[in-house]
């Protein structure tokens, strides 16, 4: 008996992990649309945000399509969608360091287009250290693996290229 193929997709995961990249291969490969969270929070992206009631209402309205594939972390983007995902993948690296190397490889690739400085990519490390430990002014709040967990049930955490090429592979 061949498994249903999902037709609603969130992913979340750590800050460069590849989120965009997976809801862009995914989107190829079932010709379903992807958005990415980003689009909903910024009416100018990385600088303006848009109102927060105002992109709450536009992204539950891709909620309530038929297919989606959503990628992104902004915790009040997307709670509305993990009831009526089909899978939740969540992009995770094993540890700070590599996390850490990808974004300072991703800083000299992309300058200018994701952080302005050395300075803001400095505080990009240094805010995915304190939101994986629960540090400084995130703590309490939580964290997207959190916020998936009353869902585990169609929750698929990826950690590695071999285990996204193989979920890419088993679509």
């Amino acid at each position: 008996m061949k498994k249903e193929t999902p037709k609603k997709i969130l992913i979340v995961g750590d800050a460069a992990r590849g989120k965009s990249t997976l809801a862009s291969k995914i989107s190829t490969k079932l010709g379903i649309q992807h958005y990415s969270t980003d689009d909903f929070y910024y009416e100018v992206k990385f600088s303006k945000l848009r109102d927060r009631q105002e992109s709450i209402d536009s992204i539950s309205k891709v909620f309530q399509n038929e297919k989606w594939i959503v990628e992104g972390t902004t915790r009040h983007l997307i709670l509305a969608g993990l009831d009526s995902a089909d899978i939740i993948i969540n992009l995770r690296y094993k540890n700070i360091p590599t996390q850490w190397l990808v974004l300072i490889k991703r800083y000299f690739k992309r300058r200018g287009e994701v952080v302005e400085n050395i300075g803001g990519l400095l505080h990009l490390m240094k805010h995915v250290l304190y939101k994986k430990h629960h540090l400084a002014h995130r703590k309490g709040k939580l964290t997207p693996t959190e916020i998936i967990e009353p869902h585990k049930h169609k929750v698929i955490t990826l950690s590695s290229f071999r285990e996204i090429d193989e979920f890419l592979n088993s679509l």
